[in-house]
């Protein structure tokens, strides 16, 4: 079974460090901005060390940042 993050994930992180952009969270994050914009689009899976960067910035608890991946009949 596969897991996304919750885009709502970025969107906390984003206003909560003040970051105006996904650029300026995924640099404060040590991502490019592409990364970031695949992470809010569920085209990747965020890594362990990701996730743990995003709770410390958006302050949500880890089993509240993922999404189960819609599976394709």
């Amino acid at each position: 079974m596969d897991y996304l993050l919750d885009p709502s994930v970025l969107d906390d992180a984003r206003r909560l460090g003040g970051y105006t952009s996904d650029e300026k969270l995924a640099a404060a994050i040590g991502m490019t901005g592409t990364a970031v914009r695949n992470l809010r689009h569920g085209r990747n899976s965020p890594s362990v060390a990701t996730l743990v960067k995003l709770r410390g910035i958006s302050g949500r608890p880890l089993d509240g940042m993922l999404i189960q991946q819609p599976k394709i009949a």
